[in-house]
């Protein structure tokens, strides 16, 4: 890669941030869910893995085809709220878009489709494994955070642009860089 992880905090229509665990029952499964391994092409056919953010906060932001509509709403100002963080590179940030499903006579469009900037690149998730394993909602932007050990600490599904969920993301991405 030619370019910082953190610098590419781009959303796309189809991304997946990991964020927000509110219930018990999800905090209690936070602790034992290690951050994914993957490795997984980007709309550049680069791979990536889960090396790229050791040591940081990592936050997934993306969505299905129909959850991808909220992540416009979404990523601007979660962006601008951990601007230092990002900056500071203390924050991993990245793109997911969840394709499972997509037909393979398809698969060409789709990749089309996604923003052509090198920094701009999302992972294309074509067998559903972010979704499927850390949860989340088919038709919702679906936020997920992970603490700098890999362990999820917040995951939530988000529709419409809301303050108040946006603070509780940016806490507990703050929380999980304190020491």
């Amino acid at each position: 890669m030619t370019t910082s992880l953190t610098a590419r905090f781009c959303w796309t229509s189809a991304l997946f941030i990991v964020a927000a665990t509110v219930s018990p029952t999800d905090a209690q499964a936070a602790d034992e869910t290690p951050i994914l391994e993957y490795s997984i092409e980007d709309q550049f056919g680069m791979t990536h893995t889960e090396e790229e953010c050791r040591g940081a906060v990592a936050i997934f932001l993306g969505g299905d085809r129909t959850g991808s509509v909220m992540i416009p709403e979404w990523s601007p100002p979660l962006r601008s709220a951990l601007a230092s963080e990002l900056e500071e590179k203390t924050v991993c940030s990245i793109g997911l878009a969840h394709l499972k499903g997509a037909p393979f006579f398809v698969k060409k469009k789709i990749v089309a489709g996604f923003p052509k900037e090198p920094d701009a690149w999302t992972l294309l998730d074509w067998k559903g494994h972010f979704l499927n394993t850390w949860g989340g909602e088919k038709s919702a932007a679906n936020i997920y955070v992970f603490d700098k050990r890999g362990a999820l600490v917040m995951q939530k599904s988000l529709q419409e642009f809301d303050s108040p969920v946006l603070d509780e993301i940016v806490g507990v991405v703050r929380s999980a860089l304190e020491p």
